[in-house]
């Protein structure tokens, strides 16, 4: 059961990253300059500082519970930048994501080795393989709807609930297109025009469906 202080812990250490995050929704998209340093510090307006810090505290929230615990903190920090990028710019840049994923083995790696548990690494490395190739295949039959960034995106997820589950990842699976879908009805309704193009931005849906299956 996760206790009161380690969601306080989890969100209160999104909030203070959350200027690096929201500097990061800048320079992943900002074409007027070179993106080699994306990751350096910059001055951020108030309200991009206040709508990454809100994302990355919910998200950190939800991910308080999942294990690893270093693991899953990650994925919702860079989560919330990519969450951000992704309703705005219809983008999940690898830039980011691939660092995020090394990372995220890593610890997944550590987390298999002291529990004693190394099948649990094989089994997130396998899942995530899995629905990645999945997800290309789908990116390859309908690419005007969806990008390689989701497969990224949904590989890196299933890869997380992998360590823990092959019913994890369905769970994940499941939540995200269920996601997906109320995302797609509200772009219908808020912008029509929006909604018949077909292009629902994945990774929010992908990125929270992957959180919520931590509590299944």
């Amino acid at each position: 059961m996760t206790s009161v202080v380690t969601v306080l812990i989890s969100a209160t250490a999104a909030i203070l990253v959350s200027p690096l995050l929201a500097a990061w929704t800048i320079g992943l998209t900002d074409r007027s300059a070179s993106t080699v340093y994306w990751w350096q510090p910059r001055r951020v307006g108030a309200a991009r500082l206040i709508l990454v810090a809100a994302v990355a505290a919910i998200l950190a929230v939800g991910a308080a519970g999942g294990v690893p615990p270093a693991a899953w903190w990650l994925f919702a920090a860079a989560g919330s930048v990519l969450c951000v990028v992704d309703v705005q710019y219809h983008l999940l840049p690898g830039r980011l994501v691939y660092p995020l994923a090394a990372i995220v083995l890593v610890a997944l790696g550590v987390s298999a080795v002291l529990a004693g548990e190394p099948e649990r690494l094989l089994r997130a490395i396998l899942t995530a393989a899995a629905v990645g190739a999945v997800w290309f295949a789908i990116t390859f039959t309908a690419p005007a709807a969806m990008g390689l960034g989701d497969v990224r995106v949904a590989a890196l997820a299933a890869g997380l609930l992998g360590c823990t589950s092959w019913s994890a990842v369905l769970a994940g699976q499941l939540a995200a297109l269920g996601l997906a879908a109320i995302t797609a009805g509200i772009l219908a309704v808020a912008s029509p025009r929006m909604g018949r193009s077909g292009q629902v931005p994945m990774g929010p849906a992908l990125i929270a469906g992957a959180i919520a299956a931590t509590w299944l």
